[in-house]
């Protein structure tokens, strides 16, 4: 990739600040922009349908993408196991389950839960990857549980009111199973270009759900408005194509504390266009959850980016 007038040169690694800052705010509007836009798209499709077509789109941008880059070619074989894991649990799983609890829940919120994944890829690391779970990583990850409770706060809950559980449990359960994919993904040793393997992800995601969405949803109940177009057009081509290889790119352009940011701003752009589009108002327990939340993620992207430098600083030189 070439590097912008504004790359800078950190701890041994070329990062190209000027292009990865503005790939990361493109990413929070598009994705932050897209929970509103999923909420009302819901009113014109049924949910799974819905994911089925959005992904399509993407796909179809993506293999556009890949192939105006000169990367698009067949996965590897020693890269199916992880194309299927990032195809069934980060897309077609994530997606899925974030779409079905948007259903119930604000999508303000929606977005703060969403983002959460930082935090529980920590502990899942320390656990399977044998990844320190050092006193910064601890002190993060309690902030984040700290921002979750906070959101789910049991004394403003109205424990009646089950859509709440049912949004927020969907919505956990697809930051967990991401979780899953992800940890897969750092096992995993690449054999061909990252971005090349996206659309082929894409494909098996949309491959997987859709016979399970005509198996439980009518095609006859999609209400096919020009605007409902519009909003495919955003979730599909957009959030779920041009996004995803803007943050591919971002990766490489930026350091992780950077891409910790970004985790957080997602949300706080969601929560405002929320506020925009759907004139949802945050509650005191929302803010004060995604402050807590976006706070923990930062801590967890310093402490990541402080072991990198120690672990390069004590690597040996290949030179000699």
């Amino acid at each position: 990739m070439a590097r912008s007038p504004a790359a800078g040169h950190t701890g041994g690694h070329s990062y190209a600040f000027g292009l990865g800052y503005l790939l990361l705010c493109f990413n929070a509007l598009g994705w932050g922009l897209n929970f509103p836009i999923l909420k009302l798209g819901l009113a014109n499709s049924p949910p799974m349908l819905f994911t089925c077509m959005r992904m399509a789109l993407g796909t179809v941008a993506m293999f556009i993408i890949a192939a105006a880059l000169g990367v698009l070619r067949l996965p590897r074989r020693a890269d199916l196991p992880v194309l299927l894991s990032v195809g069934v649990l980060q897309n077609m799983a994530f997606i899925t389950l974030v779409t079905l609890g948007v259903q119930y829940l604000p999508a303000g919120r929606a977005a703060i839960l969403a983002y959460t994944t930082p935090i529980w890829v920590v502990p899942a690391a320390a656990l399977f990857l044998g990844e320190r779970f050092t006193l910064p990583r601890a002190i993060g990850v309690g902030l984040g549980l700290a921002g979750l409770l906070t959101v789910f706060n049991p004394l403003s809950i109205d424990w009646s009111n089950h859509e709440v559980f049912i949004g927020g449990g969907l919505i956990m359960l697809g930051t967990i199973l991401w979780t899953a994919g992800l940890i897969h993904v750092r096992r995993h040793h690449w054999q061909g270009d990252v971005l090349s393997l996206i659309p082929w992800q894409l494909l098996t995601s949309v491959l997987a759900l859709l016979p399970l969405a005509l198996l439980v949803e009518d095609p006859g109940q999609i209400d096919w408005q020009p605007d409902f177009i519009w909003m495919l057009i955003f979730s599909g081509p957009i959030a779920s194509g041009i996004c995803v290889a803007a943050q591919v790119a971002a990766i490489r352009s930026l350091p992780a504390v950077s891409l910790s940011l970004s985790s957080a701003s997602v949300p706080a752009v969601g929560m405002l266009s929320a506020a925009w589009f759907l004139h949802e108002v945050p509650t005191p327990s929302d803010l004060t959850g995604f402050a807590l939340i976006a706070l923990g993620i930062l801590i967890v992207g310093l402490a990541d980016r402080r072991l990198a430098l120690r672990s390069r600083k004590v690597a040996p030189d290949p030179s000699g």
